[in-house]
């Protein structure tokens, strides 16, 4: 009993994960679709294409309401009369099989050759109800009041010179896995490359957005760890109120004060570059010096108190004694400034202009168009800027668990 338990918990958190890293998977499968694969319906679960292949077809080539058809299988016009003997014919556009089937009767065609090739490039292959492979040469769809008829044409992959023909016939196109991995390479070449005209490059828009998160975490270890050394550990008149203060601000919508902000930044000449990105950061943040105190706080006094014995300053002692022992949460400190950073695009969409300052998500904007269909480079770019993030968190795990669990244990 107690294993039969155990194993529906396992299979209710294996379900769970799965649902978890469906978009994760989703997304890196994308990242190497092609265009025509994105746009397949049902929607391709791995990178594939549809299978085709070349063929060569044998026939009487016949004239018919000034067009040339070619012969594809002898048979009464089921959707009509079904008495009159006749046949199904492909039209001839230029020498060359095109996509229009109609079905004539023998007194309404003029044999021109009795035995005629015509190649077909790129059949595609699709698979029947009873799992047979098959080349799909023509088919024809008409509407019937509330229903949908469709005849198709097909020949099997083992004989390719036996053409059938299939009413309303069940089947599925074969897809082989065809990853492509250009999209890579034309990612990195930036989202105006995709239209033909030169582009600063994706790899440029990674480099602005690891600048300015590398900046804005020493800017938030630094200024979040004084400022919450100062309310746990230091005693002055006003402490509390001003910590109080303090964490008021987080009533604050960044709606409100986003216009005055931009209107600040402007008159200091900051705009069109990271300035308005970076130096807030060396300000603090609310949420930092509250998580970043309430983890001082678990930090017994006698330390303090044997630092101020051998001499040490308060700042000494911030320095020797109390950051030391604040790694764990200064990486989970440093670990969140740097997703919010690298995932902002109000920011940037705001204050940055010149294509050479884009930041990874503005760069991402720019890859989706009306008039091209690039969702298969947006997807690999996606990739791309999860990968710093990942391998941050995959790399520190470990000390973020540790720093959040210790974080609330005494308030």
């Amino acid at each position: 009993m107690r294993n039969y338990h155990r194993f529906w918990i396992y299979s209710v958190l294996v379900f769970s994960s799965s649902l978890f890293l469906f978009p994760f998977f989703w997304v890196i499968i994308s990242s190497v679709k092609s265009r025509e694969c994105m746009n397949m319906i049902p929607p391709a679960i791995f990178p594939a294409k549809s299978r085709t292949g070349k063929i060569i077809l044998t026939g009487a080539l016949v004239q018919a309401e000034t067009s040339r058809w070619f012969l594809l299988v002898r048979s009464p016009n089921i959707s009509g009369n079904h008495t009159i003997h006749g046949a199904y014919y492909l039209q001839m556009e230029q020498n060359q099989p095109g996509k229009l089937v109609r079905w004539f009767s023998d007194q309404e065609v003029k044999l021109i050759d009795q035995e005629t090739k015509i190649t077909l490039p790129g059949c595609p292959v699709h698979r029947l109800a009873e799992r047979k492979q098959v080349y799909l040469l023509a088919k024809m769809v008409r509407q019937k009041q509330d229903q949908t008829e469709e005849i198709i044409f097909y020949s099997p992959v083992d004989t390719p010179e036996k053409i059938e023909l299939g009413f309303n016939l069940a089947h599925t196109e074969v897809r082989q896995l065809a990853p492509r991995w250009a999209n890579f390479r034309e990612t990195l070449a930036g989202p105006e490359a995709t239209f033909g005209e030169k582009s600063i490059g994706f790899a440029c828009y990674l480099r602005n957005s690891l600048l300015i998160s590398v900046v804005a975490v020493l800017g938030q270890i630094l200024a979040s760890s004084l400022v919450a050394y100062g309310f746990a550990r230091l005693q002055f008149r006003g402490r509390d109120a001003l910590f109080i203060l303090l964490l008021s601000t987080f009533m604050i919508p960044g709606q409100v004060t986003m216009i005055p902000l931009f209107f600040i930044y402007r008159s200091l000449g900051w705009l069109d570059s990271f300035l308005p990105l970076t130096v807030p950061h060396f300000t603090g943040s609310a949420f930092n010096i509250f998580l970043l105190r309430q983890y001082l706080l678990t930090l017994p006094l006698e330390l303090d108190e044997a630092a101020a014995i051998d001499g040490c300053s308060p700042f000494q002692t911030f320095r020797y004694v109390i950051l030391p022992n604040c790694k764990p949460m200064l990486i989970v400190i440093g670990l969140f400034t740097f997703v919010s950073t690298w995932q902002d695009v109000m920011g940037p969409l705001i204050y940055l202009d010149n294509p050479a300052y884009r930041t990874v998500t503005l760069g991402l904007e720019y890859f989706r168009s009306p008039y091209v269909d690039n969702r298969h480079l947006l997807m690999t770019g996606a990739l791309l800027s999860m990968l710093p993030v990942t391998g941050l968190f995959l790399l520190f795990q470990r000390a973020i668990m540790s720093g959040t669990i210790r974080a609330g244990i005494k308030g």
